[in-house]
């Protein structure tokens, strides 16, 4: 019996986390689970736990938590998390066969999924944080942590997972939002560790594959209560419906150092569309500004902004301290043709302002 099995591929064991301890008056397992329990087989019988002089199986108590969570296969060594330390695992051979050395303690897993091997190292979620590790531990800094973990439901916590996009150096972690009430997975924070920003999102998919097997990433979701599996990365449009509700929205941007209310005269995008090919369509896109004058202000939408191909520059009357723009879909487009077979990649936008005094 076991929580979660790893195979060691190097020298061949199978490696239990959570197992039944063997009973030493019978000498039998006890069928009862020892949630601190790691125990492995014998080197190429993944059948044979009990350990004898003439095999390598064994079992070890892990002394730093009160459950192992979950492990990972890594570089050279398995990593094995409890919910409040990090263990290394490495074979070293007869008669020991394993050495398990503490790593951390105070950043476990929330998940026995929550763990993902990255060209980069391994990145993990707790339940207080995002973490990095790479031979040490590292917490990552996080712009976004109090908006994830505030909204978390920690009674879903396992359901928690990491995925990799490696293409585009991103490590997303999943989660269930107890603002959503659904009590399952319906929300993502990204992490780019190239550019080391980060990103949040609504979306439901409930296990991720990456591109390698497979030529793009594949995830599982739902339409409509039934299972479906998806087929990320390809085409521009929601199966043959174009997309909607598609946006990126920046965090607040203070205008000069935040003390002055500034005057937005124009706005120049840098905007690139891409086009299925063989397609003769015309792609838009809108700019939307809002502003908030004051930090307790709600922000309020100032103007919308139909961008295409051929805009230079738009003509804005924004009067603020601190402005939000948002990159969004034309779900509005009158042409239907003009909304699929598109997509659009955001540059830097250039924003001409002036100052305009502190009064409000």
């Amino acid at each position: 019996m076991g929580l979660q099995v790893i195979t060691s591929e190097v020298d061949r064991h199978l490696i239990v986390l959570g197992a039944d301890p063997i009973d030493s008056s019978s000498g039998n397992r006890t069928g009862v689970i020892d949630p601190m329990l790691v125990a492995f087989s014998d080197t190429e019988n993944e059948l044979d736990f009990n350990p004898i002089a003439t095999n390598t199986a064994g079992s070890v108590r892990l002394s730093s938590g009160s459950l192992i969570v979950g492990g990972l296969k890594s570089r050279q060594e398995t990593l094995i998390w409890t919910d409040t330390s990090l263990y290394s695992m490495t074979f070293i051979g007869p008669p020991l066969t394993f050495a398990l050395n503490l790593i951390n303690e105070g950043a476990g897993l929330i998940g026995p999924k929550a763990a993902i091997n990255s060209p980069v190292g391994v990145f993990f979620m707790s339940k207080n944080g995002f973490y990095y590790y790479n031979g040490a531990v590292k917490k990552l800094p996080c712009s976004v942590q109090d908006y994830v973990f505030s909204d978390l439901d920690l009674s879903q916590a396992f359901k928690c997972y990491a995925s990799l996009h490696a293409e585009h150096s991103e490590v997303w972690f999943w989660y269930v939002s107890e603002e959503d009430g659904t009590q399952e997975i319906s929300r993502y924070v990204i992490y780019n560790y190239e550019e080391s920003t980060w990103s949040i999102g609504k979306l439901v998919r409930y296990s991720w594959l990456d591109a390698g097997i497979e030529d793009k990433p594949l995830a599982a979701g739902k339409v409509s209560d039934a299972g479906v599996v998806y087929l990320h990365e390809s085409g521009f449009n929601d199966d043959d419906s174009a997309m909607s509700d598609v946006f990126i929205e920046s965090a607040d941007i203070d205008l000069a150092d935040g003390e002055n209310f500034m005057f937005i005269k124009k706005l120049i995008p840098d905007i690139k569309f891409s086009t299925t090919s063989g397609v003769s369509n015309t792609p838009a896109m809108n700019i939307v500004v809002k502003r908030r004058d004051y930090n307790a202000d709600t922000l309020s939408t100032d103007s919308t902004s139909q961008i295409t191909t051929s805009t230079r520059f738009t003509n804005l009357r924004t009067r603020t301290r601190q402005v939000v723009l948002r990159f969004e879909s034309d779900d509005d487009n009158s042409v239907e043709a003009d909304k699929k077979d598109y997509k659009f990649r955001v540059g830097n936008t250039r924003l001409d302002i002036q100052p305009s005094g502190r009064r409000g």
